[in-house]
Parts: C-alpha cells; sequence; structure tokens
C-alpha cells in the first residue's frame, strides 16, 4: 500500500509539472502572438502616417485618395482568401478611420504650429459645377483686413459655412501652405484626433490576432477553395465539419 501510495503521489506529480509546462507555454504562445500581433498593427500605423504625411507635404491630396479604396480592396482581397473572415473587414474598417482622423490631425497640427488668425470680408461667391443634384462647392473670393491677400479658395468641411457678400469672418492660415484654410481662429493642438485613434489601434490589434496567432504556430493557410472542399466532402459522408479556425 506504502508502495501503491508512493506512485500515485509520483504520477500526481508528473501530472502537475506536465500541465504547468503546458499553461508556461501556452502563456509565452499568447505572449509571442500579442507581440506579433502589436507589432504589426504598429507597422500598418505607421505606413498610413507616412501616406498622410506624405500628402501634407507634397500639397497631394489625390495620395489619400488612391490609398484608401487600395486598403479597402486589399483587405477585402485577404477576407475572400483568408476563410472569409471578416476580421479582415474590420481591419479595412480601422485602417480607414486612422487614416481620415491622421489626416485631420496633420492639418490640424500645422495650423497650430504655423497657422495665423485673419479676418477677411467676402467680395464674391462663385459655385463649381454640380451634378444637377448638388449645387456644387462655392468659392470665395476675399479681402483680407489684417493680413496679406489670399487668393480664391473652396469650402471645406463636412458644415456648410454659409456665408454671404459682404460678411466679416474669421479663418485661420497656414503661411506654408501645407495645410488648407480652416473657418475660426487658429486651433489648439489635436487632442481629439489623436485620442480617436486609439480604440481604433485596439480594434486593429484585435483583427490582426488570428493571422498572428496562425503566424507563431508555424501552421500555413490553405486556400479558401480548399476548405470549402473539405467542408462539402465531410457533409457529403456524413462526418461534421471542424472548424479549424
Amino acid at each position: 500500500m506504502h508502495h501503491q501510495g508512493g506512485g500515485l503521489t509520483e504520477s500526481g506529480g508528473g501530472l502537475t509539472a506536465k500541465r504547468l509546462r503546458k499553461g508556461l507555454s501556452g502563456v509565452g504562445r499568447r505572449v509571442l502572438v500579442g507581440a506579433a500581433s502589436t507589432g504589426a498593427t504598429s507597422a500598418l500605423w505607421a505606413i498610413v502616417r507616412l501616406i498622410g504625411h506624405t500628402a501634407l507635404v507634397t500639397h497631394a491630396q489625390w495620395i489619400v485618395l488612391l490609398c484608401a479604396p487600395a486598403i479597402v480592396l486589399g483587405c477585402v482581397f485577404l477576407c475572400t482568401c483568408w476563410y472569409l473572415d471578416l476580421r479582415w473587414l474590420l481591419c479595412a474598417a480601422c485602417l480607414l478611420g486612422v487614416l481620415i482622423l491622421q489626416t485631420l490631425e496633420l492639418d490640424q497640427q500645422a495650423l497650430h504650429q504655423h497657422g495665423r488668425t485673419e479676418h477677411v470680408r467676402v467680395r464674391q461667391i462663385q459655385w463649381s459645377a454640380g451634378d444637377g443634384m448638388d449645387p456644387g462647392v462655392p468659392r470665395y473670393t476675399v479681402t483680407v483686413l489684417d493680413g496679406p491677400p489670399l487668393a480664391p479658395f473652396e469650402e471645406n468641411g463636412l458644415m456648410g459655412w454659409k456665408w454671404v457678400v459682404g460678411g466679416t469672418y474669421t479663418v485661420a492660415v497656414d503661411p506654408q501652405g501645407r495645410a488648407p484654410l480652416s473657418r475660426g481662429s487658429k486651433p489648439g493642438p489635436p487632442v481629439i484626433q489623436r485620442s480617436l485613434q486609439i480604440p481604433l489601434g485596439l480594434g486593429l490589434a484585435y483583427a490582426l490576432w488570428r493571422p498572428a496567432s496562425l503566424l507563431v504556430r508555424g501552421q500555413r493557410v490553405p486556400p479558401a477553395g480548399r476548405f470549402r472542399a473539405r467542408i462539402e466532402s465531410s457533409s457529403i459522408r456524413g462526418i461534421p465539419a471542424r472548424d479549424e479556425r
């Protein structure tokens, strides 16, 4: 009996050690997956930042307009190849949100650092050609009351300015010409734009968690067509398909 009790104790100790090693390996794998997803998120954030900064410096907003659909198409392509995983659609939404917020952040930061407040009087309002449903964008010709003259500029932003000829208004101008003219006084630092990027970054890290997990475990992702064929074969044989995700 004594020997049997000792054997059971040794067996129990072996099982405990095995479970401990398994738990430690699981924790280590999660740490690696977290580091990989965080690194991928940081890399994508830096790429989006570079896109926005390049568009600001070169005065080429078409770069942002070109990269936005490219991001969506790339994520949709990965979604169709990766078992139709909806995480890639979340990834696209987060990247688009970060791109928009960083564009607004860089514009406001440029006005905050280099901008000046001026008062203008509207001399003429012209409307760009619309498409029938939309009357177009108003283009203002103004007289600057307390600074150098300004070239005619178009209205920007989501809310209409509703300026009238002869009215006097306050605007913020970037002397370097990087950021577009903004209605109102010189803005403060872009705290709101930076804060809103935090939840989008967390959502992006969550979307990249599954690909990072497969990468750490060294598993190769088969094409979506092979996965569908396996499901159809299993259903024909009456065997429930196993979700490999």
